[in-house]
C-alpha cells in the first residue's frame, strides 16, 4: 500500500482498526497459482464545473466499484485538479491475492473486508467539496499520463481507468471551457509525433460525468475518443457517459468473475 498523505490514512485507519482486531484468524492455506486481477485507476474531478449532484453520483459509483473489488485487485485514486500551488494528490491500496485460488481463509476474508472499509473511507476524502472553490486547474492530460505510469507498473494486473469528470481540461495549454478551444486531429497528431502521448496500451477506459448532449460536449467527446485511441487505450463500448448508475457496468471485453471473487482482469 502506498501512502502520500498520512493525514488521510489516519482517518481511514480509525474507521476499520477496531473491527479488524476482533476478527478471528484461520490457518493459512497452502500456496497455489494466482489468477490475473484488476488494477482500477480512478481520476476524480471536483472542479467548479461539477455540480453537487454529479459529485454525489461519482462518489456513489466509486463506492460501488470498491465494494466489487476482490482478492489481488488494486485501486489507485488520482485527483485531476490542482488547488493553489499544491500538486494533485493520489493514493493506492490493494488486496493480497488468495494463496489458494478458490479457497479464502478467515484471515483473507477479514483482510478483504478491511480493504473495502479502508478504501471507501479514503475515497470519501477525495470528494471534499470545500476544495472546489480553490481548484486552479483541471489537468486531465496529466492524469492520463499518471494513469499510464501506473498501468506500466501494474504488477501483472489488467488496468481499467475510470474517469469521474466532465472531461473539460482546463489548463493554460488546453482550455476546453470554450468549444473553439477544443483541440482537433492535427493537435493530437503533433503530440504523437513529439512522443507526448501517454502509453495506455491495454488500458480499458470508462468515463462518467461527461456532457453528451451539447455541441461542445460532442466536440469534446470526439477529441477524447481520438486521443485515447492514439494513446493505445480502449474506450469501452458505451463507456463515455453522463452517468453510470451501477459499477457492474464497468466491465471490459473478456472480463469474468470467479465464484470466489478473485477477478480475472478485463
Amino acid at each position: 500500500m502506498t501512502l502520500r498523505f498520512p493525514s488521510r490514512m489516519v482517518c481511514a485507519s480509525l474507521a476499520f482498526c477496531a473491527s479488524a482486531m476482533a476478527c478471528a484468524d484461520a490457518p493459512a492455506p497452502e500456496a497455489g497459482p494466482r489468477k490475473p486481477a484488476t488494477q482500477y485507476v480512478v481520476g476524480i474531478d471536483i472542479s467548479g464545473s461539477r455540480t453537487v449532484t454529479q459529485l454525489k453520483e461519482a462518489e456513489r459509483l466509486l463506492e460501488q466499484l470498491i465494494g466489487r473489488m476482490s482478492y489481488g485487485d488494486r485501486i489507485v485514486l488520482v485527483e485531476t485538479y490542482q488547488t493553489n500551488s499544491d500538486a494533485a494528490e493520489q493514493w493506492d491500496d490493494s488486496v493480497p491475492p488468495l494463496r489458494r485460488p478458490g479457497t479464502a481463509s478467515g484471515s483473507e476474508r477479514n483482510r478483504l473486508a478491511e480493504f473495502h472499509e479502508r478504501a471507501t473511507t479514503m475515497a470519501g476524502t477525495f470528494f471534499d467539496t470545500t476544495k472546489s472553490k480553490t481548484v486552479k486547474s483541471t489537468d486531465l492530460l496529466m492524469m492520463l499520463a499518471r494513469a499510464a505510469d501506473y498501468a506500466t507498473a501494474s504488477g501483472g494486473r489488467k488496468t481499467t481507468l475510470l474517469v469521474l469528470s466532465d472531461m473539460l481540461n482546463s489548463t493554460p495549454e488546453v482550455n476546453m471551457e470554450r468549444v473553439s478551444n477544443v483541440p482537433t486531429s492535427p493537435w493530437i497528431a503533433a503530440r504523437k509525433a513529439e512522443q507526448r502521448l501517454p502509453d495506455l496500451r491495454g488500458v480499458c477506459v470508462f468515463i462518467a460525468g461527461a456532457d453528451v448532449t451539447t455541441r461542445r460536449g460532442a466536440k469534446v467527446r470526439a477529441f477524447w475518443s481520438e486521443y485515447l485511441s492514439a494513446a493505445g487505450a480502449e474506450l469501452a463500448s458505451g463507456g463515455y457517459r453522463n452517468m453510470l448508475p451501477d459499477a457492474s457496468e464497468i466491465r471490459c471485453s473478456g472480463a469474468t468473475d470467479s465464484p470466489t471473487g478473485q477477478t480475472a482482469g478485463p
